[in-house]
């Protein structure tokens, strides 16, 4: 047992040292010794009784400090709770921080408290450990006290004093019959700290220490090391996971054209027209390739004129030249989309009534159909969002934080996980196709309508459905870049109630330029945008 009283010694001193040494200046050489008495009296409650005597040279004051927290073994900090603090012969003594900070004037003085958190149970013993002397301004020529408990056999009672790394046993420890201990130590050193610690049998009073685990500065850098560590990891494996799951989505979404095996029927079985997923001729462009193209405008002219929303008409010029006249025919309804609605707008603005084509492509003023390729785009959200772009932002934006935090911030760890996280949502954004999975499966679908398109035999359809079939794909074929392909593969077209011809010839004969003329007015207004 008296192997482990010392060690609790030799701990405290060496810390107690360090701290004494950070926290009090050196006294001067010329400063007069003091003499302090220590008594102790230890109660069974677990109290202790402390009374500092102090006496101090007459034109001179001294100041001890006493820390209420010191490091012990095991890696821990013993914490010590001071009350009913009392002075007399005009000494004082507070509680500064972590400290009691004791003042004594020239004389004699005493200064008394009581002390809870010195004794701590062990397996069958009990530890007591108090601070004497520590922090105190002046050099002491003798250090004398006594320590008092219930028990008649206190064990390897021991006082120790020293410096930093340096331990040594006081000039006197003497234990009494009664179980009093006497210490004294003569000439200590301004700053050196004297400690008493000693041995009790179990249960000799109640135990009161109250323990906390040490943490040292470099401990505590290694554990923030380890967490930045941890933060960097889990923050490379989140990156390079969100930057494999947008991979495998967009190589999912690249294969989609391609993934339809069948060919899909367009009439349904009473011989009405279902386009896949509802799209619109005039948006096929925007799920294909993102973005609204010149042949979306023209599209969507014809599908209005199919549907008997417009009329057109061929118009023979004295030239030679055949112009086409695009008129309004029957209200525009619920039937006809947002987008449908703009680009009626742009050719017939303000409620006209018709407008030629070749006026249109002659004009020194191209056609504003900016508004139509807008309301296009705002129509495909549920298939095309362009999510990537603004998630890349976020993680460039992310990245730069975090690259400025690694520089300014003192776990500079903590930043490069920001950082590596910003690099790896930038990489998914770039990685997102702007399709959605409903887009892509619409891309899909958009592929076999081209095949079925391309390949579908006239003959193949019940009669009742050939017109509607013939009529209602004409603007899907042209959006799809396969009109004359379209029409050729119906060799009597017959005519068409929403298309006035200008001579005997069939209806496809003037489509194929009708729909050039509208793509090249497209094309012109938004290169003047440009």
């Amino acid at each position: 047992m008296r192997v482990r009283a010392s060690s609790v010694a030799v701990v405290v001193l060496s810390i107690l040292g360090v701290w004494l040494t950070v926290g009090v200046g050196p006294a001067r050489a010329d400063t007069p010794p003091i003499s302090v008495d220590v008594n102790l009296s230890l109660r069974s409650d677990g109290a202790l009784a402390v009374t500092t005597t102090t006496t101090v040279p007459d034109g001179a004051t001294a100041t001890g400090r006493i820390p209420l927290a010191i490091p012990v073994e095991a890696n821990r900090t013993q914490h010590f709770q001071i009350s009913d603090i009392t002075a007399d012969n005009g000494a004082t003594a507070s509680i500064q921080g972590a400290v009691l900070v004791i003042n004594a004037p020239a004389g004699t003085s005493k200064v008394s408290y009581s002390v809870r958190g010195t004794v701590a149970d062990g397996p069958d013993l009990q530890q007591f450990t108090w601070v004497l002397s520590a922090g105190w301004s002046a050099p002491i020529s003798t250090l004398t006290g006594s320590f008092s408990s219930p028990s008649a056999k206190p064990d390897s009672p021991i006082c120790a004093y020293g410096q930093i790394g340096v331990r040594r046993l006081c000039s006197l420890t003497q234990t009494a019959a009664n179980g009093s201990v006497a210490f004294q130590n003569n000439k200590l050193g301004a700053n050196e700290v004297a400690l008493f610690s000693v041995l009790l049998p179990a249960q000799t009073v109640t135990a009161t220490a109250d323990f906390t685990p040490t943490v040292n500065a470099g401990e505590k850098d290694d554990a923030t090391d380890v967490a930045g560590i941890i933060a960097v990891t889990t923050a490379a494996i989140v990156a390079l996971l969100m930057a494999a799951l947008a991979w495998l989505r967009r190589r999912a979404d690249d294969a989609a054209p391609q993934s339809a095996a069948n060919a899909i029927q367009l009439l349904t079985a009473d011989n009405t027209f279902a386009s896949p997923d509802g799209v619109r001729p005039g948006q096929i462009g925007s799920v294909t390739t993102s973005r609204p193209r010149p042949s979306d405008i023209s599209a969507t002219v014809l599908d209005l004129a199919v549907r008997h929303y417009l009329w057109i008409a061929e118009r023979p010029t004295s030239t030679g030249v055949l112009d086409f006249q695009i008129s309004r025919r029957t209200p525009l309804d619920g039937g006809v989309t947002d987008f449908e609605r703009a680009v009626v707008d742009a050719f017939l603005p303000n409620n006209r009534e018709s407008i030629s084509v070749l006026a249109l492509t002659q004009s020194d003023q191209p056609a504003e159909l900016m508004s139509a390729r807008w309301a296009i785009t705002a129509s495909v959200g549920d298939w095309v969002r362009k999510r990537g772009q603004r998630v890349e932002v976020a993680g460039y934006a992310l990245l730069l934080a975090g690259a400025v935090a690694a520089v300014v911030v003192p776990q500079p760890l903590w930043g490069v996980a920001v950082a590596v996280l910003g690099g790896g949502l930038a990489a998914t954004g770039r990685l997102l196709p702007d399709r959605t999975a409903r887009g892509s499966r619409l891309a899909a679908a958009i592929a076999s309508t081209r095949r079925y398109l391309t390949t579908v035999n006239p003959e193949s359809v019940p009669p009742p459905g050939q017109s509607v079939l013939l009529h209602r794909g004409i603007p899907y074929a042209h959006s799809l870049g396969e009109l004359q392909q379209w029409l050729k593969r119906w060799p009597n077209p017959g005519t068409a109630d929403w298309y006035r011809t200008a001579g005997e010839h069939p209806l496809p004969a003037g489509l194929p330029t009708l729909a050039a003329l509208l793509d090249g007015i497209a094309a012109q207004s938004e290169a003047a945008r440009r």
